[in-house]
């Protein structure tokens, strides 16, 4: 085949206009497969992923609460080995809570499980996306003092239900 010109240029041939159909139909692929993953995903203490609808109340039927802006609002899982096993100790991992740091901040958050919650649920008038959360503030990194970071995450068990 050959090409014809045109005032602007030559036409694509027949071929060339195959493939780039070819090509916009794998991008559109390509977009809705990555618009099918999570934008974000939770994290236990020990890395594994768990599901968002175990933590975030959802009214749909399937519990799917869409967590794009969730990094920013929770920040990422602690990795501090020190931290991570002080708040394992008080905290058994069984239960599934979570323990993120706000970015650029010490802050520490602890994420309740919502069947574990006392303070989210269709009772409570919980709209989507409501999750239990404690924060814990901390002066300096580098300085955690543990005695009173422990004592800060124990304030916190009266306000969880244990045993579920």
């Amino acid at each position: 085949m050959t090409e014809t010109k045109t005032d602007d240029g030559f036409e694509p041939t027949p071929a060339e206009i195959a493939a780039a159909k070819k090509l916009d139909e794998e991008a559109k692929k390509a977009a809705l497969e990555e618009k099918k993953k999570p934008a974000f995903t939770l994290k236990n203490p020990a890395g594994k992923d768990v599901k968002s609808a175990d933590y975030f109340y959802s009214t749909t039927p399937a519990g799917y609460v869409p967590l794009a802006n969730m990094k920013n609002v929770i920040g990422s899982p602690v990795e501090r080995e020190d931290l991570v096993g002080i708040f394992n100790d008080i905290f058994d991992p069984k239960y599934g809570f979570l323990f993120y740091k706000k970015y650029d901040t010490e802050v520490y958050l602890v994420i309740i499980p919502l069947k574990n919650s006392t303070t989210v649920g269709r009772t409570h008038e919980s709209v989507d996306g409501d999750f239990q959360k404690h924060a814990i503030s901390v002066i300096a990194e580098g300085s955690v003092n543990i005695d009173s970071f422990k004592a800060k995450l124990k304030r916190i068990l009266p306000f969880v239900k244990l045993g579920e």
